[in-house]
């Protein structure tokens, strides 16, 4: 391969991200990367008809030799589940996440009967999830830094650098103490009461990277939405923007948009638009400011996915001398 190329792959709700960049440096010539790994419920995928698969399914195609990163942006289902079948051929050389490195260690496997609605139980999987993907890592060997151990700028090989610009120290502090509510001997009373909580929060929680290769950059929020960039200090200004919490309304402000100044959108929307995702008065407003809309699948929102045809990725590609193109597949 030759630049680099960032790849959506389309797991319905929820987000997977596969990243490759040439480093002739290296034994096979590639920095490899992967950004969560969308959900693993087998209801997401049955009967699609708009491309989606579930994570795994396009990782096995592609026959990576090697993982050189992978990062969970935060713990909710449709974001980390996927990445457990994945990882388990794959473990990456390091893991990135946003609790302290050995916190799985203390959690304990949680009942889904803890929690009514089917949106917690799909919680409580995502937590225990994470446990036994941490745990499986670890037992192979993959460092698990604490997010304060994280490189302020991370520079994979000449050209390309990848920066942590959030969660905060203090949000950091927050999710830890979410988790201790839960894990360290809550009053079986207030357990469900501390899980809901937590879910709530754990958007803003998310672990945001800030990617730049040949002048141009890419910002990848996670799931935070437009409170969560209160405490972010950075430079937020970017080419391509991954908009978050899957473009529903508290995604993004066309104040905070305008700090951000993308020339493209991807929204990482389902087919069905669950929870108004890819809502159209935000889809509106980021057109309206010159953004080019993209969609990891096929939302339905017109004007904006006219002439959208189910596909199975979105790949955007720069070149070494900063050409930004981008294909579905």
């Amino acid at each position: 391969m030759n630049g680099l190329a960032l790849t959506f792959a389309n797991v319905g709700y929820g987000e997977a991200m596969l990243l490759a960049a040439a480093d002739p440096s290296r034994k096979d010539g590639v920095f490899t990367m992967l950004i969560d790994g969308g959900g693993n419920t087998p209801a997401e995928f049955a009967g699609s008809t708009s491309g989606r698969a579930p994570f795994a399914d396009f990782i096995q195609k592609r026959q990576i030799p090697h993982l050189d990163l992978a990062v969970c942006t935060h713990i909710h289902e449709d974001h980390i589940s996927g990445m457990v079948p994945v990882l388990q051929d794959l473990a990456p050389d390091a893991f990135w996440q946003t609790l302290p490195g050995d916190y799985f260690r203390k959690m304990r496997e949680l009942s889904e009967d803890l929690l009514e609605r089917p949106d917690g139980k799909k919680y409580i999987r995502s937590l225990n999830d994470y446990r036994k993907l941490c745990g499986m890592l670890a037992e192979r060997g993959t460092k698990i830094p604490d997010p304060e151990d994280l490189p302020e700028v991370f520079r994979p090989f000449e050209g390309l650098t990848i920066s942590v610009i959030g969660p905060s120290a203090a949000k950091r502090e927050a999710l830890r103490a979410c988790m201790d509510r839960i894990y360290d001997g809550a009053d079986p009373a207030e357990l469900p009461a501390a899980i809901s909580r937590a879910d709530a929060s754990m958007n803003n929680f998310s672990l945001m990277l800030m990617i730049e290769y040949a002048g141009r950059r890419i910002l990848l929020p996670g799931d935070t939405n437009r409170e969560g960039y209160g405490d972010v200090t950075a430079d937020l200004s970017a080419d391509i923007f991954k908009v978050g919490h899957h473009g529903q309304k508290d995604g993004i402000s066309r104040e905070l948009f305008r700090r951000i100044r993308p020339s493209y959108v991807v929204c990482c929307a389902s087919s069905d638009r669950r929870y108004n995702s890819a809502a159209p008065e935000i889809l509106a407003m980021m057109q309206e400011e010159g953004a080019a809309l993209t969609f990891s699948d096929c939302p339905e929102v017109l004007p904006f996915t006219e002439g959208l045809m189910p596909h199975s990725t979105l790949t955007f590609t720069i070149t070494p001398d900063g050409e930004i193109s981008y294909r579905y597949e």
